[in-house]
């Protein structure tokens, strides 16, 4: 069970001051961090079982929670910045369970130039924060959410349908026209080259969902409804026959090269769960620091990371959350199984130390920073003993 943080740490807040116990939080939350106290009806959040997901923050009708990731008025920052840069009035909000790249938006709502907003969870995107863009100048807004049953985070999908019918119904009403924000569903999936494909039955033994079916005849067979697109099945595949979008081999490796490229030594390379940490809108930075979001930290594979490693990265830290935390079903033990036999086998050519796997709860914000200091401390300590040699 993760800690939690210390309260100057504490990612989601509730202002007692402004609170008046309406309980919607309560009802909304998919996780039961929010009870009512019986007798003095105060609203309870235990944050050790929040999981920041932003879905009370959106639908508190007084204000009286605070969150610390992405909150209305950093985001409303971020498109006041961003809507030069992209030269666009088209907003796109994904939620990063189901964002595709540039390509695939382009695609699937068809606008070429568009401003993109990438979130936890879209159900934490409040009906004032839509309108709020829209006064800006903002003239068209999509919404990418997860297919309702994909959703990490239970309500947040299902809800956003909700929000969208009711908004875009008082829109019309002031001139809008009926489908001023517009909702479509996506959700990110693992592609197979049966052509490749030994039948080895790796993913079948490693997924969490049961999607892959080692059959007798015809090798490997995907349910691709029962995918839930954490990646782990990609790792483990020896033959290179599974894939996914945005998160391939190929595309991997050369996000790497360019990273490291316009890094400055000492380099750290993170490779991070998209759940366990949530990065600010405007990109690192620290010169010595960057980071890969992926779906989730089983899908890191012992190639790139090597990789890394022989192309000047002086370390490599995995990101996973706790387990309690995973939002794909335990797969962050997996990674951390994998992760300590690859160390074992670095061990054995002295770069060991080189590689940290840890455990961030994204409800402390501050915990990736001080894991990172003391990696970097043992990194620092590591290149004084080589240098002494």
């Amino acid at each position: 069970m993760s800690q939690p943080p210390a309260e100057s740490q504490v990612a989601v807040k509730i202002n007692e001051d402004y609170c008046s116990r309406c309980s919607i939080c309560q009802s909304l939350c998919p996780f039961e961090a929010i009870s009512k106290d019986a007798e003095s009806g105060q609203i309870i959040l235990e944050i050790e079982k929040c999981q920041v997901c932003g879905i009370c923050y959106s639908a508190c009708p007084a204000k009286a929670i605070d969150i610390i990731y992405y909150d209305c008025g950093s985001l409303l920052k971020y498109l006041e910045k961003a809507k030069p840069k992209y030269k666009s009035d088209t907003l796109v909000i994904m939620c990063k369970g189901s964002a595709p790249d540039f390509a695939g938006i382009k695609q699937i709502f068809g606008v070429s130039e568009f401003i993109p907003l990438s979130v936890p969870c879209v159900g934490r995107i409040s009906e004032e924060l839509l309108l709020q863009a829209m006064a800006t100048g903002i003239d068209k807004i999509f919404i990418l959410a997860c297919d309702e049953d994909y959703c990490r985070f239970d309500r947040g999908s299902p809800l956003t349908g909700r929000r969208v019918l009711a908004l875009n119904r008082l829109l019309e009403q002031l001139g809008y026209g009926r489908e001023a924000v517009t909702l479509k569903r996506h959700s990110l999936k693992v592609k197979v080259d049966k052509d490749l494909c030994i039948a080895c039955g790796n993913c079948a033994f490693y997924c969490p969902y049961g999607a892959p079916k080692l059959e007798s005849v015809g090798g490997i067979n995907f349910d691709l409804d029962a995918c839930r697109g954490c990646g782990l099945c990609v790792a483990v595949c020896p033959a290179f026959a599974l894939e996914m979008d945005n998160w391939e081999r190929e595309r991997l490796s050369t996000t790497i090269s360019q990273l490291l490229a316009e890094m400055k030594a000492p380099k750290v390379l993170i490779f991070r769960c998209q759940w366990a940490v949530f990065p600010p809108l405007n990109g690192e930075s620290n010169p010595h620091v960057r980071a890969i979001d992926l779906p989730c930290s089983a899908r890191v594979d012992a190639f790139h990371i090597l990789e890394a490693l022989q192309n000047g990265a002086d370390g490599v830290l995995i990101a996973a959350c706790p387990e309690d935390d995973c939002r794909q079903e335990g797969a962050s033990g997996r990674a951390e199984h994998f992760m300590g036999m690859l160390k074992e086998r670095l061990n054995q050519i002295g770069l060991g130390d080189c590689l940290h796997f840890c455990h961030v709860a994204r409800r402390d914000p501050e915990q990736l920073d001080k894991e990172l200091e003391q990696f970097n401390q043992s990194l620092k300590a590591l290149a004084t003993k080589r240098g002494s040699q």
